[in-house]
């Protein structure tokens, strides 16, 4: 998923670029920024777009474009960037064929010159406790000085974190066991519960995993992958089993990737976690997408997977009007921009990390809720589209690193 010229864009001032392009001569000149992201040109916008001053007169370079449909989301990052940066010069390439090609497109965008790197995608079967080859890309490129940026994502707190304590108490389904169900309750109490609440109607998405190696990747396929195998279930306000990730993750990834729509007649529903077969894990932990809120035990960080990748740098979420320049000091956080911190356990070969890494993501704060031709809701009422997310900020960040990168 993607985290959503003649258009002036707010965080020019919002962030004080126009400032600094005027005090330091720079307009991102000589620098090529790369992007990643759903789709360029779906819609077949561009070329307005280019017409219009709103994209650079040369074009977007497209490295390779979405083979499906897509929101052109793409573009709309690249009207931020050229906002800011109008010298820059922009390339694209898709992130959304498979991870694979989104780890290979980190690469070929590197290869074509990128000096900056932007993506605003996350998939969810991602490692939370490990560098799988999206962040193992973006290292590499890293490492040969490219600056690379992405979302910190757009789902808050909504996430937990723990260790598996046994409640004693097994789950009984058809009257057989799914093995001991974990104990939420992190005082002397018992409760093998947690309250979520989703609406009536709704539907979230929840990545759930737990700390044992990753088998579905090259680079980690020695390590034999989970030795586990943990459940995650979803129960309505009368106990009853609505849905959930159950597969057999022995020899495999530990995790379950779920999706759930709420067709009960209550929004509290209950969560609940078994171990059905192996080691109790030592650290659990889910991120849930759209529209969820634990109602206990929550709270957890929610940034994982390339993101938290050593080599980027995660950006939240600030709209422009909550920021000193239109009035707001300090400026405010969104209250849905993702939140850290981040736990490293193994290495990209499965190994176990003599020492956790914790990384404090997400690194910095750009803003959001400014204004395109084509992308987004008109929310401030100017007759143009506002772009929210930390989508919207981190290609802001990527156009300030271009500006920084010419002066340097």
């Amino acid at each position: 998923v993607t985290w959503a010229g003649s258009v002036a864009d707010q965080a020019d001032v919002a962030m004080r670029v126009d400032s600094a392009r005027s005090t330091y001569g720079v307009d991102g000149s000589g620098l090529r920024v790369g992007i990643l992201s759903d789709s360029y040109n779906s819609l077949g916008g561009a070329a307005a777009d280019i017409a219009s001053g709103d994209l650079p007169a040369a074009g977007v370079t497209v490295l390779d474009e979405y083979d499906d449909t897509g929101s052109d989301e793409g573009r709309a990052m690249a009207q931020l960037i050229h906002d800011l940066a109008p010298g820059a010069e922009l390339l694209f390439h898709t992130a959304f064929d498979s991870a694979a090609s989104f780890a290979q497109g980190i690469i070929d965008l590197a290869a074509a010159g990128a000096d900056v790197i932007v993506d605003d995608v996350i998939y969810f079967a991602e490692p939370m406790f490990q560098d799988g080859p999206i962040a193992q890309a973006i290292d590499t490129v890293a490492a040969q000085g490219v600056a690379y940026f992405s979302s910190a994502g757009n789902i808050a707190r909504d996430g937990y974190q723990s260790a598996f304590q046994g409640s004693g108490q097994n789950l009984i389904l058809g009257g057989g066991s799914l093995g001991e169900l974990h104990d939420f309750d992190p005082g002397a109490g018992v409760d093998t519960t947690q309250t979520i609440y989703v609406p009536v109607g709704a539907a979230f998405a929840l990545s759930f995993q737990w700390d044992q190696p990753f088998n579905s990747f090259a680079s980690s396929a020695a390590s034999g992958g989970s030795t586990s195998d943990i459940d995650i279930h979803v129960f309505d306000a009368n106990g009853s089993l609505r849905g959930g990730g159950w597969r057999n993750n022995l020899g495999g990834d530990p995790q379950e990737v779920f999706t759930f729509t709420n067709t009960t007649s209550s929004p509290y529903l209950q969560l609940s976690i078994s171990n059905y077969s192996g080691a109790d894990p030592g650290l659990m932990r889910y991120a849930a997408f759209g529209s969820f809120e634990a109602v206990e035990y929550g709270g957890g960080g929610t940034v994982y997977g390339h993101a938290a990748a050593a080599g980027a740098q995660a950006v939240g979420a600030a709209w422009y009007g909550a920021t000193p320049a239109y009035g707001t000091s300090p400026p405010q956080i969104e209250g849905f921009s993702s939140a850290g911190t981040t736990t490293v356990l193994f290495d990209t070969a499965g190994n176990r990390l003599a020492s956790p890494q914790v990384r404090a993501t997400p690194d910095i704060t750009a803003v959001d809720g400014t204004n395109t031709t084509f992308f987004g809701t008109d929310t401030d009422n100017d007759g143009l589209p506002n772009f929210f997310g930390t989508s919207a900020a981190a290609p802001h960040a990527a156009a300030v690193a271009a500006l920084m990168l010419q002066l340097d």
